[in-house]
């Protein structure tokens, strides 16, 4: 099938990440792709050499540019594109005013504000929390279905502890950003500190808020347990992994954090909060230990929990990583998207006839 996958406005996060590796997977499954962009984020395609993916850039000014939408209905003419995913509420105005009848536009949901995506026929959903919120905006009226982010899974012989002289390691990667609440997990460290606890906290990552986390870490006097990494990139990733005994995850609010993903992945357990959207990717004391958000005491305690208990630290980081292979990896992402996009263009072309 030929597809057009676009994405308008953020290209950054981690929404940008997921808009190319979709049109990888679904590009590996065997369908030509277009992936439709701002001319301002062509310097940051990477090289599809070897791949059916062709980058097209359309300047659109915002969510009313009948301009754009029509260069758009004529690409979608002219490449006889058979369906749309559109991963940004911009991209799915622009879209769906361009696309024929027979053609859907699927939104691919990212976040839990999806007010400008309800225009769309169809929708994929990163989580079930997220599917349950746009079946309550539709009334149930449109199709919809859960699929996860995509994370690779790394062979068994990648999984090696790292050195066994090191403390215990609690690492958190990810943006330093506000709704990440890094704050809290600094303060459980803190706690743990003043227990007396031998650990290490690091921190891979850059963001906004890095230089108030390095000031609360002087504040509560733990530099000598907190290590600020940086950004840690597809290579480094194996390193930082091994490197750790555990994983963090203490968003305040959140979607689907790719830290979690990771943490299947990578056969670690994970610490991580009971918000909605990410706590319906994991489950108190059989892939997680899940404690309230902004709660430094119950993720000291948590964290302390997994250190004091090799046991149950191996038995949740087994049940993440076939999880992963489940319902998170590539494979299976790939797979459900050649699945659903299949199913929903033969919709379209029903209706029409």
């Amino acid at each position: 099938m030929r597809i057009l996958n676009s994405v308008y406005g953020d290209s950054s996060g981690g929404r940008w990440s997921a808009t190319l590796k979709t049109g990888e997977l679904l590009a590996d499954a065997g369908h030509q792709l277009t992936l439709l962009i701002a001319p301002s984020d062509l310097n940051k395609v990477p090289d599809y050499a070897g791949r059916k993916i062709d980058v097209v850039s359309l300047k659109n000014s915002g969510h009313y540019d009948l301009i754009a939408s029509w260069k758009a209905a004529r690409l979608i003419r002219d490449r006889k594109i058979d369906a749309v995913i559109a991963h940004s509420g911009r991209a799915i105005h622009m879209l769906k005013r361009a696309a024929p009848s027979t053609v859907p536009v699927i939104a691919f949901n990212h976040s839990h504000n999806i007010k400008r995506t309800l225009k769309a026929d169809a929708f994929f959903c990163i989580t079930p929390y997220m599917k349950h919120i746009v079946d309550a905006a539709t009334g149930g009226s449109k199709p919809s279905f859960v699929i996860s982010n995509a994370v690779s899974i790394p062979p068994d012989e990648a999984l090696i502890a790292g050195q066994a002289e090191r403390p215990f390691t609690i690492g958190f990667i990810g943006r330093l950003a506000l709704n990440k609440d890094l704050p809290t997990l600094i303060d459980a460290a803190a706690v743990l500190a003043r227990q007396g606890v031998e650990f290490r906290l690091l921190l891979a990552g850059e963001g906004e808020e890095r230089p108030m986390l390095e000031r609360k870490v002087d504040e509560l006097a733990v530099r000598d347990k907190v290590v600020f990494a940086g950004w840690v990139g597809p290579a480094q990733k194996a390193d930082f992994f091994q490197d750790c005994d555990v994983i963090c995850s203490p968003s305040e609010w959140d979607t689907q954090p790719l830290t979690v993903l990771e943490t299947f992945a990578w056969g670690k357990a994970l610490v991580a909060t009971d918000i909605p959207g990410p706590s319906s990717c994991y489950e108190h004391e059989r892939t997680a230990l899940v404690v309230p958000p902004k709660d430094s005491v119950a993720m000291a305690a948590a964290l302390l929990r997994l250190k004091e208990d090799p046991a149950l630290r191996a038995r949740l980081a087994a049940n993440g990583r076939r999880q992963a292979m489940a319902e998170h990896a590539d494979a299976e992402v790939a797979r459900l998207l050649d699945l659903r996009v299949k199913a929903l263009v033969e919709l379209f072309a029903g209706r029409a006839a």
